[in-house]
Protein backbone atom coordinates (compact mmCIF):
# COMPACT_ATOMS: atom_id res chain seq x y z
CA UNK A 1 0.00 0.00 0.00
CA UNK A 2 1.11 3.04 -1.08
CA UNK A 3 2.47 5.57 2.09
CA UNK A 4 1.04 9.08 -0.24
CA UNK A 5 0.23 12.43 1.39
CA UNK A 6 -1.36 14.84 -0.61
CA UNK A 7 -1.16 18.31 0.39
CA UNK A 8 -2.86 21.63 -0.88
CA UNK A 9 -3.77 22.94 -3.83
CA UNK A 10 -2.10 26.44 -4.80
CA UNK A 11 -0.50 28.29 -7.71
CA UNK A 12 2.90 28.85 -7.30
CA UNK A 13 6.28 28.90 -10.02
CA UNK A 14 6.65 25.20 -11.22
CA UNK A 15 10.35 24.13 -12.38
CA UNK A 16 9.93 24.82 -15.78
CA UNK A 17 8.52 28.11 -15.64
CA UNK A 18 4.88 29.09 -15.76
CA UNK A 19 2.30 29.80 -13.01
CA UNK A 20 0.19 26.36 -13.16
CA UNK A 21 -2.70 24.78 -10.39
CA UNK A 22 -1.24 21.48 -8.47
CA UNK A 23 -1.05 19.45 -5.69
CA UNK A 24 1.42 17.92 -3.93
CA UNK A 25 2.39 13.89 -2.67
CA UNK A 26 5.20 12.20 -0.74
CA UNK A 27 5.52 8.76 -1.18
CA UNK A 28 8.54 6.10 0.06
CA UNK A 29 11.18 3.64 -1.60
CA UNK A 30 9.32 1.18 -3.07
CA UNK A 31 6.02 3.28 -3.34
CA UNK A 32 4.16 2.10 -6.80
CA UNK A 33 2.53 5.37 -8.39
CA UNK A 34 0.69 4.27 -11.66
CA UNK A 35 1.16 1.13 -13.44
CA UNK A 36 0.88 -0.20 -16.90
CA UNK A 37 -2.86 0.10 -18.12
CA UNK A 38 -4.04 3.03 -15.59
CA UNK A 39 -6.36 5.34 -16.53
CA UNK A 40 -3.87 8.60 -16.19
CA UNK A 41 -5.48 11.77 -14.48
CA UNK A 42 -2.50 13.64 -14.32
CA UNK A 43 1.36 14.03 -14.97
CA UNK A 44 4.30 14.24 -12.22
CA UNK A 45 6.50 16.20 -11.51
CA UNK A 46 9.95 15.25 -9.46
CA UNK A 47 10.36 17.81 -6.36
CA UNK A 48 13.04 15.79 -4.61
CA UNK A 49 13.97 12.23 -5.20
CA UNK A 50 14.42 9.65 -7.74
CA UNK A 51 11.48 8.04 -9.74
CA UNK A 52 11.83 4.42 -11.93
CA UNK A 53 9.89 4.63 -14.87
CA UNK A 54 9.71 0.84 -15.87
CA UNK A 55 7.97 -1.78 -18.05
CA UNK A 56 7.26 -5.71 -17.67
CA UNK A 57 8.40 -7.69 -20.27
CA UNK A 58 8.96 -11.33 -20.59
CA UNK A 59 8.72 -11.52 -16.93
CA UNK A 60 11.29 -8.89 -15.92
CA UNK A 61 11.19 -5.65 -14.54
CA UNK A 62 13.37 -2.94 -16.85
CA UNK A 63 13.54 0.22 -15.56
CA UNK A 64 13.68 2.48 -18.79
CA UNK A 65 14.35 6.05 -17.02
CA UNK A 66 15.00 6.95 -13.87
CA UNK A 67 13.81 10.76 -13.36
CA UNK A 68 15.15 13.18 -10.64
CA UNK A 69 14.42 16.53 -9.49
CA UNK A 70 12.70 18.98 -12.14
CA UNK A 71 12.00 16.18 -14.41
CA UNK A 72 8.34 15.42 -15.30
CA UNK A 73 6.47 12.24 -16.71
CA UNK A 74 3.21 10.50 -16.56
CA UNK A 75 2.04 12.46 -19.34
CA UNK A 76 -0.18 10.33 -22.16
CA UNK A 77 0.96 10.44 -25.98
CA UNK A 78 -2.89 11.54 -26.17
CA UNK A 79 -3.76 13.37 -23.16
CA UNK A 80 -7.92 13.83 -22.35
CA UNK A 81 -10.45 11.57 -21.51
CA UNK A 82 -9.63 7.95 -21.58
CA UNK A 83 -5.75 8.46 -21.64
CA UNK A 84 -4.25 5.52 -19.96
CA UNK A 85 -0.76 4.62 -18.54
CA UNK A 86 1.37 3.27 -21.15
CA UNK A 87 4.12 2.24 -18.71
CA UNK A 88 5.02 1.85 -15.12
CA UNK A 89 6.52 4.30 -11.91
CA UNK A 90 7.65 3.81 -8.99
CA UNK A 91 9.87 5.76 -6.21
CA UNK A 92 13.24 4.69 -5.61
CA UNK A 93 13.93 7.46 -2.97
CA UNK A 94 11.71 8.80 -0.62
CA UNK A 95 9.86 11.50 -3.06
CA UNK A 96 8.05 14.74 -3.30
CA UNK A 97 5.99 15.23 -6.48
CA UNK A 98 3.87 17.90 -8.24
CA UNK A 99 0.92 16.73 -9.41
CA UNK A 100 -0.99 18.19 -12.78
CA UNK A 101 -4.00 17.18 -12.87
CA UNK A 102 -4.76 16.81 -17.25
CA UNK A 103 -7.47 19.31 -17.10
CA UNK A 104 -5.73 22.22 -16.41
CA UNK A 105 -2.56 20.62 -18.92
CA UNK A 106 -5.15 20.28 -21.46
CA UNK A 107 -5.98 23.96 -20.65
CA UNK A 108 -2.78 25.08 -21.21
CA UNK A 109 -2.38 23.03 -24.05
CA UNK A 110 -5.33 24.57 -26.06
CA UNK A 111 -3.45 27.83 -25.41
CA UNK A 112 -0.63 27.10 -27.37
CA UNK A 113 -0.12 27.08 -31.23
CA UNK A 114 -1.09 23.95 -33.21
CA UNK A 115 2.60 23.11 -34.51
CA UNK A 116 3.72 23.21 -30.51
CA UNK A 117 0.54 20.94 -29.36
CA UNK A 118 1.59 18.53 -32.50
CA UNK A 119 5.35 18.62 -31.35
CA UNK A 120 4.96 17.90 -28.07
CA UNK A 121 2.10 14.56 -29.00
CA UNK A 122 4.90 13.33 -31.49
CA UNK A 123 7.69 13.68 -29.31
CA UNK A 124 5.30 11.97 -26.45
CA UNK A 125 4.45 8.97 -28.70
CA UNK A 126 8.08 8.50 -29.72
CA UNK A 127 9.19 8.59 -26.13
CA UNK A 128 6.51 5.88 -25.68
CA UNK A 129 8.08 4.23 -28.68
CA UNK A 130 12.12 4.27 -26.95
CA UNK A 131 10.64 2.95 -23.80
CA UNK A 132 9.05 -0.22 -25.36
CA UNK A 133 12.21 -0.71 -27.68
CA UNK A 134 14.89 -0.67 -24.62
CA UNK A 135 12.02 -2.68 -22.90
CA UNK A 136 12.06 -5.73 -25.31
CA UNK A 137 15.62 -5.35 -26.13
CA UNK A 138 17.65 -4.74 -23.11
CA UNK A 139 20.08 -7.18 -22.44
CA UNK A 140 20.39 -8.32 -18.19
CA UNK A 141 23.97 -9.16 -18.30
CA UNK A 142 27.01 -6.56 -18.28
CA UNK A 143 28.56 -6.09 -21.50
CA UNK A 144 31.48 -7.21 -20.17
CA UNK A 145 30.03 -10.51 -19.66
CA UNK A 146 28.29 -10.32 -23.21
CA UNK A 147 31.17 -9.82 -24.98
CA UNK A 148 33.35 -12.39 -22.73
CA UNK A 149 30.86 -14.81 -23.80
CA UNK A 150 31.16 -13.88 -27.33
CA UNK A 151 35.37 -14.00 -27.17
CA UNK A 152 34.27 -17.60 -25.86
CA UNK A 153 32.70 -18.82 -29.02
CA UNK A 154 34.88 -17.05 -31.52
CA UNK A 155 37.65 -18.89 -29.31
CA UNK A 156 36.24 -22.34 -29.89
CA UNK A 157 36.08 -21.67 -33.32
CA UNK A 158 39.81 -20.85 -33.38
CA UNK A 159 41.57 -23.41 -31.51
CA UNK A 160 38.53 -26.16 -30.94
CA UNK A 161 36.43 -27.74 -28.44
CA UNK A 162 38.05 -30.46 -27.75
CA UNK A 163 41.63 -28.01 -26.98
CA UNK A 164 39.25 -26.08 -24.93
CA UNK A 165 38.11 -29.68 -22.82
CA UNK A 166 41.07 -31.01 -22.49
CA UNK A 167 42.50 -27.55 -21.16
CA UNK A 168 39.40 -27.67 -18.36
CA UNK A 169 40.13 -31.33 -17.79
CA UNK A 170 43.73 -30.68 -16.63
CA UNK A 171 42.92 -27.76 -14.25
CA UNK A 172 45.04 -25.82 -16.21
CA UNK A 173 48.51 -28.08 -15.30
CA UNK A 174 49.11 -27.82 -19.04
CA UNK A 175 50.32 -24.50 -21.28
CA UNK A 176 47.64 -22.29 -21.69
CA UNK A 177 45.43 -22.27 -24.64
CA UNK A 178 45.52 -18.83 -26.07
CA UNK A 179 42.81 -18.07 -28.93
CA UNK A 180 43.24 -15.28 -31.15
CA UNK A 181 40.68 -14.20 -33.99
CA UNK A 182 40.90 -11.06 -36.20
CA UNK A 183 39.74 -8.58 -35.11
CA UNK A 184 37.38 -7.89 -37.85
CA UNK A 185 36.01 -11.01 -36.92
CA UNK A 186 34.98 -9.72 -33.54
CA UNK A 187 33.76 -6.36 -35.07
CA UNK A 188 31.81 -8.57 -37.52
CA UNK A 189 29.99 -10.96 -35.09
CA UNK A 190 29.50 -8.14 -32.44
CA UNK A 191 27.64 -6.00 -35.53
CA UNK A 192 25.47 -9.40 -36.75
CA UNK A 193 24.87 -11.07 -33.34
CA UNK A 194 24.45 -7.46 -30.78
CA UNK A 195 24.02 -5.30 -33.60
CA UNK A 196 25.98 -2.41 -31.85
CA UNK A 197 27.91 0.20 -33.78
CA UNK A 198 31.84 0.10 -34.40
CA UNK A 199 32.23 2.63 -31.61
CA UNK A 200 29.84 1.06 -28.98
CA UNK A 201 32.24 -2.56 -29.83
CA UNK A 202 35.73 -0.24 -29.48
CA UNK A 203 34.37 0.69 -26.45
CA UNK A 204 33.29 -2.61 -24.87
CA UNK A 205 36.93 -4.01 -25.98
CA UNK A 206 38.62 -1.30 -24.42
CA UNK A 207 36.92 -2.23 -21.42
CA UNK A 208 38.22 -5.84 -21.38
CA UNK A 209 41.57 -4.81 -22.22
CA UNK A 210 41.56 -2.37 -18.95
CA UNK A 211 40.39 -5.52 -17.03
CA UNK A 212 43.13 -7.63 -18.64
CA UNK A 213 41.17 -9.95 -19.98
CA UNK A 214 42.19 -9.69 -23.36
CA UNK A 215 44.90 -8.24 -25.40
CA UNK A 216 45.33 -6.36 -29.38
CA UNK A 217 48.17 -7.47 -31.12
CA UNK A 218 49.26 -6.47 -34.73
CA UNK A 219 50.62 -10.04 -35.79
CA UNK A 220 52.92 -9.86 -38.49
CA UNK A 221 51.12 -7.04 -40.39
CA UNK A 222 48.58 -9.27 -41.48
CA UNK A 223 46.19 -7.02 -39.32
CA UNK A 224 45.04 -7.13 -35.92
CA UNK A 225 44.31 -10.28 -33.82
CA UNK A 226 42.25 -10.28 -30.09
CA UNK A 227 44.75 -12.41 -27.70
CA UNK A 228 42.73 -14.20 -24.78
CA UNK A 229 41.95 -17.29 -22.66
CA UNK A 230 39.04 -19.32 -23.84
CA UNK A 231 39.28 -21.37 -21.38
CA UNK A 232 38.11 -19.15 -18.46
CA UNK A 233 37.32 -15.59 -19.91
CA UNK A 234 33.92 -16.32 -19.24
CA UNK A 235 34.68 -17.20 -15.38
CA UNK A 236 37.01 -14.17 -15.15
CA UNK A 237 34.88 -12.01 -16.39
CA UNK A 238 31.62 -13.12 -14.18
CA UNK A 239 33.97 -12.82 -10.96
CA UNK A 240 34.83 -9.29 -12.03
CA UNK A 241 30.89 -8.24 -12.69
CA UNK A 242 30.26 -9.85 -9.85
CA UNK A 243 32.78 -7.62 -7.24
CA UNK A 244 31.18 -4.49 -9.10
CA UNK A 245 28.23 -2.13 -7.91
CA UNK A 246 26.03 -1.51 -10.80
CA UNK A 247 22.68 0.30 -10.83
CA UNK A 248 19.99 -2.71 -11.30
CA UNK A 249 17.89 -1.81 -14.32
CA UNK A 250 16.34 -5.34 -14.40
CA UNK A 251 14.92 -7.39 -11.93
CA UNK A 252 12.73 -10.41 -12.38
CA UNK A 253 8.87 -9.17 -11.77
CA UNK A 254 7.67 -12.96 -9.91
CA UNK A 255 8.91 -13.99 -7.11
CA UNK A 256 8.48 -17.38 -5.37
CA UNK A 257 6.24 -18.05 -2.35
CA UNK A 258 9.27 -18.45 -0.25
CA UNK A 259 10.75 -15.21 -1.01
CA UNK A 260 7.45 -13.63 -0.64
CA UNK A 261 6.82 -14.82 3.21
CA UNK A 262 10.56 -13.42 3.36
CA UNK A 263 10.18 -10.22 2.51
CA UNK A 264 6.73 -9.72 4.54
CA UNK A 265 7.94 -11.55 7.30
CA UNK A 266 5.93 -14.08 7.81
CA UNK A 267 5.05 -18.04 7.66
CA UNK A 268 4.93 -19.28 4.66
CA UNK A 269 2.19 -21.83 5.54
CA UNK A 270 0.16 -18.70 7.37
CA UNK A 271 0.78 -16.86 3.74
CA UNK A 272 -0.57 -19.95 2.12
CA UNK A 273 -3.89 -19.54 4.15
CA UNK A 274 -4.14 -15.84 3.54
CA UNK A 275 -3.67 -16.43 -0.09
CA UNK A 276 -6.12 -19.17 0.19
CA UNK A 277 -8.61 -17.43 1.82
CA UNK A 278 -8.83 -14.68 -0.56
CA UNK A 279 -7.49 -11.69 2.12
CA UNK A 280 -4.74 -10.24 -0.76
CA UNK A 281 -6.35 -8.92 -4.04
CA UNK A 282 -6.18 -11.69 -6.73
CA UNK A 283 -3.29 -9.59 -8.81
CA UNK A 284 -0.99 -10.17 -6.28
CA UNK A 285 -0.23 -13.49 -7.23
CA UNK A 286 -0.32 -15.44 -10.71
CA UNK A 287 0.91 -18.47 -12.75
CA UNK A 288 3.00 -19.94 -14.87
CA UNK A 289 0.61 -21.42 -17.99
CA UNK A 290 4.10 -22.93 -18.94
CA UNK A 291 3.97 -24.85 -15.42
CA UNK A 292 0.90 -25.39 -15.38
CA UNK A 293 0.49 -27.27 -18.78
CA UNK A 294 3.21 -29.08 -17.71
CA UNK A 295 2.00 -30.59 -14.46
CA UNK A 296 -1.48 -31.05 -16.59
CA UNK A 297 0.25 -33.33 -19.49
CA UNK A 298 2.35 -35.23 -16.30
CA UNK A 299 -0.43 -35.64 -13.66
CA UNK A 300 -3.92 -34.98 -15.63
CA UNK A 301 -6.45 -32.71 -13.93
CA UNK A 302 -6.72 -34.70 -10.86
CA UNK A 303 -3.79 -33.11 -9.61
CA UNK A 304 -5.17 -29.72 -9.58
CA UNK A 305 -8.83 -31.20 -8.20
CA UNK A 306 -7.30 -33.84 -4.95
CA UNK A 307 -5.79 -32.44 -2.00
CA UNK A 308 -2.45 -33.82 -0.80
CA UNK A 309 -3.25 -36.00 2.02
CA UNK A 310 -2.34 -34.66 5.66
CA UNK A 311 -1.17 -36.01 8.82
CA UNK A 312 -3.04 -35.09 11.82
CA UNK A 313 0.27 -33.26 12.91
CA UNK A 314 -0.23 -31.02 9.87
CA UNK A 315 -3.31 -29.48 10.14
CA UNK A 316 -3.61 -25.76 10.47
CA UNK A 317 -6.99 -25.22 9.15
CA UNK A 318 -10.76 -25.88 9.32
CA UNK A 319 -10.13 -27.36 5.62
CA UNK A 320 -7.76 -30.02 6.95
CA UNK A 321 -10.80 -31.52 8.81
CA UNK A 322 -11.45 -33.72 5.70
CA UNK A 323 -8.71 -35.68 6.57
CA UNK A 324 -9.55 -36.05 10.21
CA UNK A 325 -11.31 -39.80 10.96
CA UNK A 326 -15.47 -39.33 11.56
CA UNK A 327 -14.95 -40.53 15.49
CA UNK A 328 -12.54 -37.54 16.33
CA UNK A 329 -14.72 -35.39 14.58
CA UNK A 330 -17.95 -36.35 16.37
CA UNK A 331 -16.13 -36.37 19.76
CA UNK A 332 -14.53 -32.73 18.85
CA UNK A 333 -18.52 -31.90 18.02
CA UNK A 334 -19.54 -32.66 21.33
CA UNK A 335 -17.02 -30.32 22.82
CA UNK A 336 -18.47 -27.01 21.41
CA UNK A 337 -21.80 -25.16 21.10
CA UNK A 338 -24.57 -25.66 18.41
CA UNK A 339 -24.07 -21.63 17.56
CA UNK A 340 -20.16 -21.76 17.24
CA UNK A 341 -20.37 -24.75 14.94
CA UNK A 342 -23.47 -23.03 12.79
CA UNK A 343 -20.33 -19.78 12.39
CA UNK A 344 -17.61 -21.90 11.47
CA UNK A 345 -19.99 -24.06 8.83
CA UNK A 346 -21.25 -20.43 7.61
CA UNK A 347 -18.16 -19.77 6.15
CA UNK A 348 -16.82 -23.01 5.42
CA UNK A 349 -16.29 -24.10 1.07
CA UNK A 350 -15.60 -27.35 1.25
CA UNK A 351 -18.80 -29.89 0.85
CA UNK A 352 -16.58 -32.41 2.48
CA UNK A 353 -15.98 -30.64 5.19
CA UNK A 354 -19.60 -29.26 5.83
CA UNK A 355 -20.58 -33.08 5.42
CA UNK A 356 -18.17 -34.72 8.24
CA UNK A 357 -19.45 -31.95 11.03
CA UNK A 358 -23.08 -32.13 9.88
CA UNK A 359 -23.04 -35.94 10.30
CA UNK A 360 -21.04 -36.11 13.62
CA UNK A 361 -24.40 -34.56 15.13
CA UNK A 362 -27.65 -35.96 16.39
CA UNK A 363 -30.52 -34.92 14.18
CA UNK A 364 -31.41 -32.45 16.87
CA UNK A 365 -28.32 -30.96 17.25
CA UNK A 366 -28.25 -31.08 13.55
CA UNK A 367 -31.82 -28.95 13.42
CA UNK A 368 -30.27 -26.39 16.03
CA UNK A 369 -27.28 -25.79 13.83
CA UNK A 370 -28.89 -25.44 10.56
CA UNK A 371 -31.45 -22.77 12.20
CA UNK A 372 -28.23 -21.07 13.77
CA UNK A 373 -27.31 -20.76 9.74
CA UNK A 374 -30.30 -19.39 8.85
CA UNK A 375 -30.77 -16.58 11.61
CA UNK A 376 -26.73 -15.44 11.43
CA UNK A 377 -27.34 -12.69 8.87
CA UNK A 378 -23.36 -12.36 8.94
CA UNK A 379 -20.49 -14.31 10.62
CA UNK A 380 -17.23 -12.22 11.66
CA UNK A 381 -14.16 -13.95 10.10
CA UNK A 382 -12.21 -13.21 12.60
CA UNK A 383 -14.21 -15.25 15.09
CA UNK A 384 -15.10 -18.29 12.74
CA UNK A 385 -11.60 -18.63 11.94
CA UNK A 386 -10.76 -18.59 15.97
CA UNK A 387 -13.26 -20.93 16.92
CA UNK A 388 -12.21 -23.25 13.54
CA UNK A 389 -8.46 -22.99 15.02
CA UNK A 390 -9.92 -24.53 18.36
CA UNK A 391 -11.91 -27.18 16.45
CA UNK A 392 -8.69 -28.47 14.75
CA UNK A 393 -6.71 -27.92 17.58
CA UNK A 394 -9.17 -30.34 19.50
CA UNK A 395 -9.30 -32.88 16.59
CA UNK A 396 -5.13 -32.88 16.78
CA UNK A 397 -5.23 -33.64 20.34
CA UNK A 398 -7.84 -36.43 19.81
CA UNK A 399 -6.33 -38.01 16.95
CA UNK A 400 -2.52 -37.76 18.13
CA UNK A 401 -3.81 -38.84 21.36
CA UNK A 402 -2.41 -35.72 23.31
CA UNK A 403 -3.30 -34.98 26.99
Amino acid sequence: MNKTLTTHVSTAPMPFGADTVFTQQRVYAGDVLYTENMPAHHMYVVKEGIVDIYMIREEKRVVVESLGKGQCFGMAPHVGKGAKRVNNAAARTYCELYLISNDVLDADMQKAPTLTTSLLKALSDRLSTAHEIIATRVNYQPEVMVYAQLLHLLGVADVGRAVITQAKASGGGQQQVIASPLLSEVFLQARALLGHSDQHIRTCLSKLINLHLIRVEDEKGNGKRVFFSPVDIVAQARKITNNQEEPKKVDYEYISVDEFATMVELDRSLLLRKLASSEFADDIFTFRKSEVLRLLNDKGKKFFAERKIKTPDEFTDVLDLEFADQKSIFTMVAQHDTLDIAKVLKLVDSDVVKQKLLGALSRTKREEVEQDMDSIPQVDPIEAQQIGSRMVGTVKKIMLKLD
